[in-house]
């Protein structure tokens, strides 16, 4: 997973809206505006989950297409229902399965998954 073209897909998808302010779209977004300036920035991007899923959720976009540029219409249908707690759920096993086997049980360092509850 490249972060910039996640945080570039994000962009995109929140583009325009709300004259580019951050704070209120993370409001609408229902997540904390500092996650968001992460998960967009330009030049150094760190997406988080908690972010991804609310994008997911909010637009209705197929959380594999975020993540990878690729869309899959099971993940797409899987997360299509609104459920908050799964949309995350998907996202992190998303991020879990595509860790490079070196890594072991550790996250990737692609990506930082900020919000563990």
């Amino acid at each position: 997973m490249d972060r910039h073209g996640i945080a570039e897909r994000i962009r995109g998808l929140v583009g325009g809206q709300n004259e580019g302010d951050l704070a209120v779209i993370a409001h609408r977004l229902e997540v904390d505006e500092v996650s968001l300036r992460m998960s967009v920035d330009a030049l150094s991007p760190y997406p988080t989950v908690d972010v991804l899923a609310a994008v997911v959720l909010t637009y209705g976009v197929d959380p594999t297409w975020l993540l990878t540029g690729e869309y899959d219409t099971r993940s797409h249908r899987h997360v299509a229902d609104g459920d908050k707690r799964l949309a995350e759920q998907s996202v992190r096993l998303m991020i879990e399965e595509r860790a490079p086997e070196r890594h072991g049980s550790e996250r990737p360092p692609e990506l930082r998954l900020l919000r563990d509850a």
